[in-house]
């Protein structure tokens, strides 16, 4: 009887040195988890965000409200478990092995992750207000495209319109506008045209144009194009002032009047496909006006998703997406998605707190 005795015990220290190997592997599990879970929860709140915009948009186009629920917290704790058990009989055979030990180790995580509604004030400032002039004309400055942000985000340049095609905020475009910002854009783009931004203190800021003393033919053609069209000063002066509102204020300033994110939202919305049977006024009507501007993005529509969309959403049983190879409306909706960002004041919209014990 002492010889199964031993080989009970045998059997059971190793299982146990086996659970004990298998919890001692797992004693730092932060640090093994947290290049994982960093990656994972980067990769999901950023898709999720995508698909929150995109569904806010295609809602807006169905006349709903747009409704924003931000991530401000996500906790993930591990708990881990070991348990060792064993059935063994206490006479077996000498050359019998009757019974068996074993042992398990459980790794379980529970995420918590608190959501918050954009509301009141909030809502107000970031999607209501229009888009801070700071803001647009710091990102110009730092090399952003004038021609596709003044696109967006523009109502209009020294009374120069963008136009509209949503009827909340529809109003006609003038010819000159595409033309004006392309100019813009390609003179940025040569350096011959310079936005500069002075920040005085947390709210007041200038702002000015400057033009370069050397420029080609071609520049200053571009130049003398947009003195006549916006009806700056024709004394060929290297700086212009930039002020903000919806015509011009002085004659020798750019007054420029931005957008609210809701506005361009709508504007966004335009360029839904709406589905055959819901053109009966479910999905609203556009403006219908020969000079309307082009629709901001090409959001698709159809009964299955696609498998290659840059984002894709459901709504009203059927999907709604941006295709994957369309380089301008992606653009587009990233620039959305930044301008969103940028357009909360309030002090209140932190990145979302992620945390995972790492010990």
């Amino acid at each position: 009887m002492t010889q199964p005795a031993s080989w009970a015990a045998r059997r059971m220290a190793g299982a146990a040195l086996l659970v004990a190997a298998a919890l001692g592997g797992c004693a730092s599990i932060g640090p093994q988890r947290m290049g994982i879970d960093r990656s994972d929860y980067a990769t999901h709140l950023r898709e999720t965000n995508k698909e929150q915009l995109l569904l806010n948009i295609v809602a807006m186009r169905y006349g709903d409200a747009p409704l924003f629920l931000e991530v401000s917290s996500v906790i993930s704790q591990y708990t881990r478990e070991g348990s060792l058990h064993a059935d063994i009989a206490l006479g077996p055979p000498v050359d019998e092995a009757d019974g068996g030990i074993g042992g398990s180790v459980l790794l379980r995580e529970t995420p918590t992750i608190t959501y918050t509604p954009l509301a009141g004030d909030r809502f107000a400032r970031s999607l209501l207000s229009p888009i801070p002039p700071a803001a647009l004309l710091g990102m110009i400055e730092s090399g952003w495209s004038a021609d596709i942000l003044f696109k967006l985000a523009t109502r209009s340049i020294n009374g120069i319109s963008n136009g509209g095609r949503d009827p909340l905020f529809a109003h006609t475009a003038d010819s000159d506008f595409d033309r004006v910002i392309a100019v813009m854009g390609r003179l940025q783009r040569n350096r011959a045209l310079q936005l500069h931004v002075e920040h005085e203190d947390g709210r007041k800021f200038s702002a000015s144009a400057r033009i370069s003393p050397t420029l080609s033919d071609d520049e200053k053609a571009d130049i003398d194009y947009l003195v006549r069209t916006l009806k700056l000063p024709g004394d060929r002066r290297g700086e212009f002032g930039i002020a903000f509102g919806a015509a011009q204020i002085a004659p020798d300033q750019l007054t420029i009047g931005t957008r609210s994110m809701f506005e361009i939202f709508a504007e966004m919305a335009q360029g839904v496909e709406v589905p055959a049977g819901d053109d009966d006024g479910r999905a609203g009507t556009p403006v219908a006006d020969a000079g309307a501007p082009s629709a901001l993005v090409a959001i698709h529509s159809g009964s299955r998703k696609p498998a290659d969309a840059h984002v894709a959403v459901r709504y009203r049983g059927r999907w709604f997406w941006i295709d994957g190879k369309d380089a301008a409306s992606k653009r587009m909706f990233l620039l959305a998605q930044i301008l969103l960002s940028l357009n909360d004041t309030s002090g209140g919209a932190s990145a979302p707190l992620v945390t995972i014990p790492t010990g």
